[in-house]
């Protein structure tokens, strides 16, 4: 190891900060780019002087500067954010040539669907251009060819945003990504079909293996080897690291070299060799360019070297969501408001907001400690990361009065943003609802604005922010108004209000008027996509579900019983989604194209927490494609079994990719050439797709004959949009028999959720064609339907980025616009975020760890309530259960032990509902707000712990308690009624089946009956939970009564493990023979996914469809 020291400085003298970008030697010296937009030549045996030259303005935004030619050459290239791409001698400053806006010879916009970070030509074959981009692709070109595809030479996953990527020898590539993970590839030579190949060699996160905070770059050196610059700005210093040549390529951290003193605590941008001067030169991203003094030291091979790894690592790479930012005005032509605008957008830019939230083991783990806490902060923290802003910053300020100005004189669009901005709190300003509420009135009042009259509505029916009261009439009146005017949002409020009967009488006729309006929108917005209608991702779910449910894992209806996750804490069902992908990513590496097909289709579809990315999908089927197929679409021969099948999917997702514009230009042509390569193996989605084409004439003919063919080839192998299609020409032709058919196939494609399918149903349904019409099973068919349009109508993604960010008041003004809307898990969501009885365990505020309370908007038990009640009428059990605390408690609600009870009572009917069992167990065992009674409390217990097995522990410790207190109960001949072993009845036994039994059982006297006592099923299960609290002194504390019940105790126990001996063989032998019956039951095969409801005809569906039970 060597240290060295400066030798030089040079600084750019400027009043304003002067970031430098980069540096390269070239023949005159040394060249830099900085953010003054000036390019610099320097003399780097005196750098403390004057430069050289200085050209300024050589680019606005100048990002990139590279020589021509040889490594110091003469010409160097700058190129900037304005589009031109300047040819500078910077000896003279003249321009050698200048390139702006012209037809590029070749260009390549499908390969890559992020920024571009880097681009590098092959050392010697100069036809090969490597490009890397955020989006964890290192693309390799030959760009002698035009075509995209055709040029595409080799695509490298990196799996992580890429800094840099350079080939370092002809065949050797490097990538190193900006969370400083390095690897390096091998150059496929033979890009034919086929090929696999060679695996990479991963190092891993540079900054652990080198002991640094930072990597710079890599290096190309002479002798073949390469140097990798890594820095450390706590420590001051910054260290070259050789990275010697060989298979693998190996790290020499002995010989490494420390640049002392480096640029202080900044971060250095850049590095480069002069070898003439024996000299390293690095630039930072703040003023300076140091000079060392080069020492020979760094040639020298010692021994010790720092292998890679080479095991793979993770490819995947999970793009955060965009902000969708639907609470900002569009931009009007009016010079006030445009100045305000330009104000608001320049801050924007300047504090741009999280994209999301931290991710990774640390979150998990802290997530799962903090859970296992009692909670010092009742329900979310204040805020969290959200800044409290007393405040607004200048150029909101600025805005906001010129937005004043302008709604002084009725500037509707002025006065639309300045309630935007004082509800929602955009750009920092403080939220002010009395503000917000002036000014939507104004807007209203001034020309009947439908956003406005929606806005209204919504605060009058919330009473949000304690702007105005409560007042569902006058809600009513405005969503009735807004609607007219053409909100849809304000339209399905009216639909649900109508269906459930809040603020006005229930009524069908009214309900189902408006949630067909809605559903028609939502169907003509979902064809308006490209063919086969639009694609997007649900994003509503439930919060609680993230822990487990409302009452946390196995504790919920959500999670136990048939619900609960299956398998044991290793299995898939309980791994994170990260985890998926790596393992995905690790067995695609290893060529298992089965995973390879379902990384591509898990990024076509995207889910929860995970956006579609159709450049990493396209990549994922085009690799399993190739294995198949060559160019030409010959069959490449192999050995591997089912790959033709598998090759199959990937051609029709490739061919719906290129039939839609899906990343990629819109081409019939190819979309038609991949969906025959499909169909030749009988895939699903490429006949769906080729029949698309014929019916609509998309590229081939029309022909509704053939379209007809392939969509019963589709709809057979239970396509569901096949399905809709088909049954969609069915129903065309009229007939009976053909309405009939089209239904049936409408019903199909209706397991799976399909938008069109409930419409049609919908539809069929309410005009009494081919049935009776039923108007609330309609009803229930529009609802799903419109709910199902959720880009268009709700705002669960910017709730759901708000909550992640930890803004929760944002978040719950989202959740509650979709809530009042009907959805059932907006609904569960407003009420999980204000829930202040997560624990049990109240804190005093005092105590708490946080300096400030919850905010006022987070502080309303009564409109938890509220909505605990709605998502309990649409089937959340949980929240029925909910309901019950609250009012036990008097949480929002004064105490009412009867609706606690009848709460418990209808929660308990649901199989799953264990919580709702021991409560009721709870009541009858202390006689609040039920009969007190200890038999009936043991029969609840009884019945929680046979519907979840979790239970075990607080049941028995309930029975055991419960037991005590019924005996001293009976002993002192107490008013209760105390636990009475059911009677059973014993079987008669003939001599020969006596003498046959006793020979077979050493315990035939005890084979008629199970004890009490014997509690353990270890087939069941329950969400359990010390309900015991409140009544605690109703059992009396004396202390002989207390010695008496110790005694008691103590005996029942004694009896208790004497029984179970004596019972234990018996129970071992009988059990052994259950569980070999049990595992000797056929296994049914894999059926659709149904859901919660019955399916349609069931006498039980129109109780469970929305609208249903509890309505």
């Amino acid at each position: 190891m060597y240290r060295f020291f400066a030798s030089d400085i040079f600084e750019v003298q400027s009043t304003e900060p002067t970031y430098i970008y980069d540096i390269i030697p070239v023949a005159a010296g040394l060249a830099s780019i900085s953010s003054d937009d000036c390019l610099r030549l320097l003399d780097p045996t005196a750098l403390n002087g004057q430069p050289l030259n200085t050209i300024k303005k050589v680019n606005s935004d100048v990002t990139c500067l590279k020589t021509i030619g040889s490594d110091e050459s003469s010409i160097v290239v700058t190129a900037g954010r304005d589009g031109k791409v300047c040819l500078i001698d910077p000896r003279t400053g003249g321009k050698v040539g200048e390139v702006k806006s012209a037809a590029p010879v070749v260009q390549y916009v499908e390969s890559h669907s992020d920024d571009v970070t880097e681009l590098q030509f092959h050392p010697t074959q100069e036809s090969l251009l490597l490009s890397g981009s955020t989006d964890g692709l290192v693309n390799i070109y030959n760009i002698t060819i035009t075509d995209e595809e055709e040029a595409l030479h080799q695509t490298i996953n990196h799996g992580h945003s890429i800094h840099h990527a350079n080939f370092l020898s002809d065949t050797n590539i490097f990538a190193l990504s900006h969370d400083e993970k390095f690897s390096m590839y091998e150059l496929v030579t033979n890009p034919e079909e086929g090929v696999e190949e060679p695996a990479p060699v991963v190092y891993g996160d540079m900054r652990g293996n080198l002991g640094g905070e930072y990597v710079a770059n890599v290096l190309c050196r002479p002798d073949g080897g390469a140097v990798l610059g890594i820095g450390s700005h706590s420590k001051n210093e910054f260290d070259l690291v050789r990275l010697k040549k060989g298979k693998p390529w190996v790290f020499a951290p002995e010989t490494k070299v420390t640049l002392s003193g480096a640029h202080g605590s900044e971060i250095v941008r850049s590095f480069c060799f002069l070898d003439s001067h024996r000299a390293v030169l690095t630039a930072v991203i703040w003023q300076f360019v140091f000079q060392i003094c080069y020492a020979q030291a760094h040639e020298e091979e010692l021994g010790a070297s720092l292998t890679a790894e080479e095991s793979p690592k993770p490819s995947f790479h999970a793009q955060p969501s965009t902000a969708q930012e639907s609470h900002r005005a569009p931009i009007v032509k009016n010079t006030a408001v445009d100045k305000a605008i330009h104000s608001l957008q320049r801050y924007e830019r300047s504090h741009p907001r999280p994209t999301s939230s931290p991710s990774g083991i640390v979150k998990t783990l802290t997530q799962y400690v903090v859970a296992s806490l009692p909670r010092l902060v009742q329900g979310p923290p204040p805020d969290g990361k959200i800044p409290v802003h007393h405040q607004a910053p200048g150029p909101v300020a600025e805005a906001v009065q010129l937005l004043e100005q302008a709604a002084h004189v009725n500037n509707s669009d002025a006065i639309y943003l300045l309630a935007q901005i004082n509800f929602y709190g955009n750009y920092s300003y403080p939220k002010d609802y009395s503000e917000a509420f002036r000014r939507y009135h104004q807007l209203a009042s001034l020309d009947g604005n439908s956003s406005a009259q929606h806005m209204i509505g919504f605060m009058y029916a919330t009473g949000i922010g304690g702007a105005v009261e409560q007042d569902q009439a006058k809600s009513l009146l405005y969503h009735t108004f807004a609607a007219e005017g053409g909100s849809t949002r304000s339209a399905m409020t009216l639909a649900f209000r109508h269906h459930s009967g809040i603020g006005v009488p229930r009524s069908c006729d009214l309900a189902i008027k408006y949630y067909k309006e809605v559903a028609d929108r939502a169907v003509e917005w979902y064809r308006s996509g490209p063919p086969g209608g639009m694609a997007y991702v649900q994003d509503s779910y439930q919060l609680a579900d993230e822990d487990g449910g409302i009452y946390g894992e196995g504790a919920s209806f959500s999670s136990a019983g048939q619900n609960a996750k299956s398998g044991g804490p290793s299995s898939d069902a309980h791994a994170a989604l990260d985890d998926v992908l790596e393992y995905l990513d690790l067995m695609s590496r290893k060529g298992d194209f089965k995973a390879t097909f379902s990384l591509g289709r898990i990024h076509y579809d995207g889910q929860k927490g995970l956006p579609r990315n159709l450049k990493s999908a396209k990549w994922y089927f085009t690799k399993v494609a190739k294995l198949y197929w060559t160019r030409s679409g010959k069959i490449i021969e192999n050995d591997k079994p089912q790959l033709d099948k598998i090759a199959a999917k990937s051609a029709g997702y490739l061919g719906r990719m290129y039939l839609r514009g899906e990343s990629v230009d819109q081409s019939y042509e190819k979309a038609q050439t991949w969906f025959e390569r499909g169909i030749k193996n009988g895939d699903s989605g490429s006949q769906y797709g080729m029949g698309l084409m014929y019916l609509h004439g998309l590229g081939v003919p029309k022909n509704s004959v053939l379209a007809q063919q392939y969509f019963k080839a589709s709809a057979d192998q239970d396509y569901a949009p096949a399905q809709v299609s088909l049954g969609a020409m069915y129903l065309d032709q009229g007939t009976d028999n053909d309405i009939k058919v089209a239904n049936r196939y409408f019903e199909l494609a209706a397991r799976y959720g399909n938008i069109e399918a409930y419409y049609y149903l919908a539809d069929l349904i309410n005009q009494g064609v081919g049935r009776d019409r039923s108007c609330n099973l309609a009803t229930a068919y529009y609802k799903n339907v419109a709910e199902k349009a959720e880009p268009l109508l709700t705002s669960f993604a910017e709730a759901n980025n708000a909550y992640e960010q930890g803004d929760y008041e944002l978040a719950l003004i989202g959740y509650m616009h979709a809530a009042e809307q009907g959805y059932e898990k907006a609904q569960s969501n407003v009420a999980y975020i204000i829930d202040e009885q997560k624990s049990k365990l109240t804190i005093p505020y005092w105590l708490t760890l946080v300096s400030t309370p919850r905010p006022k908007l987070l502080q309303n038990s009564k409109l938890a309530l509220l909505y605990w009640t709605r998502a309990a009428k649409q089937a959340n059990v949980d929240a029925l259960v909910k309901m019950g605390d609250y009012y036990l408690y008097g949480i929002g609600t004064p105490v009412d032990l009867e609706k606690a009870a009848a709460c418990y009572t209808a929660a308990s009917e649901f199989p799953q509902s264990a919580q709702a069992l021991y409560n009721l167990g709870w009541m009858h065992e202390n006689g609040v707000g039920l009969d007190q009674d200890f038999h009936l409390a043991k029969r609840y217990y009884d019945h929680a712990l046979e519907t979840n097995e979790e239970a075990y522990l607080p049941v028995t410790l309930s029975l055991l308690k419960l037991r005590i207190r019924s005996a001293w109960n009976s002993f002192t001949h107490g008013k209760v009624n105390s636990i009475i072993d059911e009677p059973t009845p014993r079987k008669q036994w003939s001599l020969a089946e006596w003498i046959s039994n006793f020979l077979q059982d050493d315990h035939p006297y005890y084979a008629d009956y199970d004890a009490d006592d014997a509690y353990g099923s270890v087939h069941d299960p329950m969400p359990g939970g010390d309900a015991d609290g409140l009544y605690d002194d109703i059992l009396d504390d004396g202390l002989v009564e207390s010695l008496i019940i110790i005694g008691l105790a103590a005996a029942l126990v004694f009896l208790i493990v004497y029984r179970q001996q004596r019972q234990e063989a018996h129970r071992i032998g009988e059990g052994a023979a259950a569980n070999a019956q049990q595992n000797a039951q056929p296994l049914n095969g894999e059926v659709p996914n149904r859901g919660l409801f019955p399916r349609p005809g069931d006498a039980n569906f129109n109780d469970w469809v929305a609208g249903g039970v509890g309505h």
